[in-house]
């Protein structure tokens, strides 16, 4: 995608993640936070994320959409009594803040891609201001008996 248009300097320095939920975090410490996210976590398996074509946002973001299947659902639904945040279109971000002239440029048609991956691991990341995600914290799935 950088050859095609240039990105900003984020994008290059940003964790690769699925968003499911998002919420502001001002009254849970660190520590409420894992222990209450591991506690909603502890009983899901392992499963396969499936990936769905790409969408480009009107605020500069481009993301791979994600299959919102019962797996995505429940994971959504064990965490989102404890945080109230669930993101309506689960997506993995491949690049933010992308100028409106170069996401005009740029056909999604060179990106469009389906696929699916294995899912073992449960991040919990952390934004303060402008800086980068930085994990807070790894919570490792039951693993999935064939």
């Amino acid at each position: 995608m950088n050859r095609s248009i240039s990105l900003p300097e984020e994008t290059f320095h940003s964790k690769p993640h699925i968003s499911i939920c998002y919420f502001e975090a001002n009254d849970f410490s660190d520590e409420l936070i894992i222990s209450k996210a591991s506690q909603a976590f502890s009983a899901i398996e392992s499963f396969d994320i499936n990936l769905n074509g790409c969408e480009k946002w009107k605020n500069g973001t481009f993301v791979l959409k994600i299959k919102q299947d019962q797996f995505i659902q429940k994971l959504q639904k064990g965490i989102s009594p404890i945080f109230k945040g669930v993101i309506q279109t689960p997506h993995l971000t491949i690049a933010r803040n992308i100028s409106k002239s170069s996401l005009e440029y740029f056909s999604i048609d060179d990106f469009d891609y389906t696929g699916s991956f294995h899912c073992k691991t449960i991040l919990l990341l952390k934004k303060n201001g402008n800086e980068p995600y930085q994990i807070l914290h790894q919570i490792p799935l039951t693993r999935k008996e064939y």
